[in-house]
């Protein structure tokens, strides 16, 4: 007997909410899945920022830490909402089309209860009252789910719990959406030109707000919340997945006439099916776009942001293991010292110093030449390690000619005469400028005795101990001083003999002037006689050969084979180069704006110039990253640069992994969303089964006939998304981790994607899109073996 008691609204909404409780299922299944993904991104970056800089990098203080760790988080903080923005954007675009699913499912008792006076506010009241408790629902299920999900991805249950603002937030937005979703479903249906009008809108005002932030992303940079930042992934994936749907719609419309002219029921049946309902395919072919699309750029934003924050650290440093010794510099000592680290392959001194040319200030590099091979990184081909080596022999510069000690040399000997024009005898002191086999220059002074000789003259014997380094030694330079006194005499300086103890006599002699006003002098300079010749101090000394970076060759208007000066910042030095060669970047350097120079040509232009010359600041080791700590203690606990990223890139690398975690997600909200929109569409198309039954079309072939419908659904789709989120990626992804990211070069750029990572998540939707295309084929074939064909379809 039928229940004849009047209906109150929450009798109305329970017997409502029971008759369609699959669907109301599905809506609660969604919301829960987008609320768990939003809590473990969330716990996850969290994480990230908790255990950054953990334990912390050799010889770095705890200040310096922390400050790298708030650089990172900042970072981390403007590009977070991107991800918490995507999974809102998917489940939002589920939730609704599952209510409009739900308002055409009750479109006959809909009317029917309007019709008996329920009121505008009574609709209102229970709609809403129907998505609160399905958003409630779904966000206790979505935040129990992500507290057991958290030990999976590597964060703590209170972390994916501790999201629960988050959490809320997301349930009631979604609550409102289905709401609103459910009403306007309920409401009478706009037509068909306005509902055309309302999407064209939407399309150009999205494509209008991805132009937007592509064009203002390269000017966002991550110190905080930036709304450009926050916005690009989703805009111009949006974009993209609604683009891809209006070329699936124009060409399943396309593809209908010749499908139908093909004889047989097979393909025209189902390729008409998918014309005419496209407005209901509409959103499984948008959502699985938009999750493709998304996996696309998760595993580019992934692959990119490795190969620019790699290859950006990696030219910073110039070499695996870098260590910094300024304001000490790098002698032998501590350069045989850090080759003998385990772990560590070679070593080598480098200079980087600051230098003016004109108003532009730049860095200079310096390595030597036979070490550039060795220790010099390639940074993923960024750097071009043959223009380096080759700056070492360009005709018209420098000449380098160093003389070998021998392997058996001990100590350096030098014997000189010396006579002044004075009345006062003269007292010079003698230093040589050596080598070592790593090419570390050090000044070696030379103790000794003048000896008065009957012409007035006097002769200097001076000799020292080879000092600390790595042998075999090479000699580049001899010098002298006026020594003490403070008569300025015009002194003349004789080189008789220079002999390696050990090794035997070597082939040197020279000789100079002291002028009047000059304290020191070079008398003999490994430089292919230009000193000798008078080439050096008069100004007239050859350019040293330089490679340049091509963001100072714009600046200064230079290209290969030009000239300039520039001057040693803070000295007053000043030095002539020539450009052999302009690269992309220069190893070690971290402006734009620098020029690299061989140390042995460089450190010879500067004697050629003065009788001094700036040292090396830097020890530069080939190796694995793994031997920081060591170096760092072998060379008096200084902090150590490495190839890889430092404390903020650390922080930041989390958002590869928050994509990957949006992205599975938004997999299970498309595969949910996909099964309720087939599913309902399968019970709204039950009687053209017993229709085609009648026409001779079997239950097995009917099921077919749906499992191709479907299938190529899904499949467009799944090559539709794809291709957006490629077009996605190559627009924004290189300028989205320069915003994100602190320290990314310039140069560092170009799309790259991990691909096993993606051909995982795409065979994974695929395979559940695959199951839920077979279920239906199998309820479809099941259906039409009982299916007949009713009066009304007669």
């Amino acid at each position: 007997m039928p229940d004849r008691r009047a209906l109150s609204s929450a009798r109305l909404l329970g017997v409502r909410a029971r008759a369609r409780a699959g669907l109301l299922v599905s809506a609660a299944a969604t919301v829960a899945v987008a609320v768990a993904t939003v809590c473990l991104v969330l716990a996850w970056l969290g994480r990230a920022v908790e255990v950054a800089g953990d334990p912390p990098p050799p010889g770095v203080s705890a200040d310096d830490v922390a400050r790298q760790v708030g650089a990172g988080a900042a970072a981390l903080a403007s590009a977070a909402p991107a991800l918490v923005l995507m999974v809102a954007i998917l489940a939002g675009t589920a939730v609704a089309q599952l209510a409009r699913l739900v308002a055409a499912a009750r479109e006959h008792e809909t009317a029917t209860i309007r019709a008996r006076g329920f009121s505008r506010t009574q609709a209102w009241t229970t709609d809403a009252a129907e998505g609160v408790v399905v958003a409630l629902a779904g966000t206790v299920l979505g935040v129990a789910l992500a507290a057991g999900l958290a030990a999976v991805i590597g964060a703590a249950a209170d972390g994916a719990v501790g999201a629960w603002p988050w959490a809320l937030a997301t349930g009631a937005a979604l609550a409102v959406v289905f709401a609103v979703a459910l009403r306007r479903g309920e409401r009478t249906r706009t037509t068909t030109r306005a509902a055309r009008a309302t999407t064209a809108a939407v399309v150009v005002v999205v494509v209008l707000a991805s132009a937007l932030v592509v064009w203002q992303l390269p000017l966002a940079r991550g110190t905080g919340l930036d709304p450009i930042v926050a916005l690009a992934p989703a805009v111009v994936l949006m974009a993209g997945a609604l683009i891809a749907l209006a070329v699936f719609g124009a060409a399943a419309v396309a593809w209908a006439p010749p499908a139908a002219a093909v004889p047989g029921v097979q393909p025209g049946y189902p390729a008409r099916q998918v014309a005419r309902r496209i407005p209901i395919y509409a959103v499984a072919v948008l959502l699985v776009a938009l999750t493709v699309a998304q996996a696309v750029f998760a595993s580019a934003y992934s692959a990119t942001w490795t190969a620019m924050v790699t290859d950006s650290a990696a030219v910073r440093a110039g070499t695996d293991l870098r260590v910094d010794m300024s304001p000490q510099s790098a002698n032998p000592r501590t350069v045989a010292a850090a080759a003998g680290v385990e772990g560590v392959h070679a070593a080598a001194p480098a200079l980087v110093d600051e230098i003016e040319i004109g108003d532009a200030d730049a860095q200079l590099v310096a390595v030597p030449a036979s070490e550039i091979p060795e220790v010099v990184t390639s940074a993923g081909g960024l750097i071009d390690k043959g223009a380096l080596e080759a700056a070492a022999a360009v005709d018209g510069t420098v000449v380098v000619d160093p003389v070998p000690l021998g392997d058996g040399a001990t100590a350096l000997r030098v014997t000189a005469q010396a006579t002044s024009e004075g009345s006062y005898a003269p007292t010079p002191v003698l230093a040589a400028v050596l080598i070592d086999a790593a090419g570390t220059p050090v000044r070696l002074p030379l103790d000794g005795e003048v000896l008065p000789n009957p012409d007035g003259s006097v002769t200097v014997v001076a000799e020292a101990p080879l000092p600390e380094g790595t042998a075999p030694w090479r000699l580049l330079a001899i010098g002298a001083d006026r020594g003490r006194g403070f008569v300025s005499d015009v002194v003349q300086v004789t080189l008789d003999s220079v002999v390696a103890v050990g090794s035997g006599p070597l082939q040197i002699q020279a000789d100079a002037e002291f002028h009047p006003g000059i304290n020191d002098v070079v008398v003999w300079l490994a430089d292919g006689g230009e000193l000798a010749a008078d080439g050096g101090p008069d100004g007239d000394a050859p350019p040293v050969a330089t490679v340049v970076s091509r963001g100072l060759a714009e600046h200064l208007g230079i290209g290969e084979g030009d000239s300039f000066e520039f001057r040693y910042a803070g000295t007053g030095r000043r030095g002539a180069a020539l450009v052999s060669s302009i690269v992309d970047v220069v190893p070690g350097a971290s402006r734009p704006l620098a020029l690299f120079a061989p140390m042995e040509n460089l450190l010879v232009s500067q004697l050629q110039r003065g009788a001094s010359f700036v040292t090396p600041n830097s020890v530069w080791a080939a190796g694995d990253a793994t031997a920081d700590d060591a170096l760092s203690a072998a060379l008096g606990d200084r902090p150590v640069d490495t190839a890889a990223p430092g404390v903020s890139a650390d922080v930041v690398a989390a958002l590869a992994p928050g994509w990957w975690i949006a992205t599975a997600g938004a997999m299970a909200l498309s595969l949910v969303a996909a099964s309720a929109i087939v599913q309902t569409l399968a019970i709204a198309r039950r009687r053209e089964l017993g229709v085609l039954r009648a026409l001779g079309i079997g239950a097995a072939a009917q099921g077919r006939m749906r499992a191709a419908e479907l299938g190529g659904v899904f499949g467009a789709a799944l090559v539709l998304g794809a291709v957006a989120g490629g077009l996605a990626s190559w627009l924004i992804v290189p300028e989205l981790v320069r915003a994100v990211t602190p320290g990314i070069l310039p140069i560092a750029g170009g799309v790259s994607f991990a691909w096993p990572p993606l051909g995982v998540a795409v065979a994974l939707l695929a395979a559940g899109l695959g199951v839920i295309v077979v279920a239906v084929a199998v309820s479809v074939s099941r259906a039409a073996r009982a299916a007949t064909v009713g009066e009304e379809s007669r």
